[in-house]
């Protein structure tokens, strides 16, 4: 799975999705010391995640996954799970939110557990909807490409978006290897 994150790097840097991912990860002590507060063992997937960009912003994800917001993003989940009377499921870990209305978590447990999106429904319609992104690797890989066929779709990137999937798939088989 390192190979993975340090190929998915250089092909950002290559295709100028990113123009660089140098100081945007976290050190060890500051990973175990997150773990330590939460009493838990981050999955694989996650910790060479948070090692790559755990204390930036990635242009390719348009979305804070910072450590030091660890807090504030459960904090913002619990609220909307209070207001909707949900829970969290056994073993969710959140990792991420955004302008109060979603959430992202994995389950702990496995080196690449499956990420999942707690959004609310809609203005009318109450309630909390789930939406399943595989792996947490497999997460990652839509979410750049989400991203690179909005941006190539408005002209702020020029690629052949066919061929930057295609060689993000390739990068997927990376994330079955140690």
């Amino acid at each position: 799975m390192h190979e993975f994150y340090a190929r998915l790097d250089q092909f950002l840097l290559d295709t100028g999705l990113e123009s660089s991912t140098a100081g945007l990860g976290c050190s060890e002590a500051e990973i175990d010391a997150q773990e330590q507060q939460y009493v838990v063992q981050f999955p694989l997937a996650y910790r060479l995640f948070l090692k790559w960009c755990g204390r930036g912003r990635l242009q390719s994800l348009d979305q804070d996954f910072q450590l030091e917001f660890l807090d504030y993003y459960w904090d913002s989940a619990r609220d909307l799970l209070a207001e909707n009377q949900a829970t969290l499921e056994p073993g969710g870990f959140v990792f991420s939110e955004w302008q109060g209305y979603n959430f992202f978590y994995f389950l702990l447990g496995v080196d690449n557990p499956p990420v999942k999106l707690c959004i609310i429904k809609s203005d009318v319609e109450p309630g909390l909807r789930y939406i399943e992104y595989g792996r947490f690797t497999d997460w990652l890989i839509n979410s750049i490409k989400h991203l690179v066929k909005l941006r190539q779709s408005i002209g702020r990137i020029n690629v052949d978006v066919a061929v930057v999937w295609a060689e993000l798939d390739q990068l997927t088989c990376l994330a079955d290897q140690p």
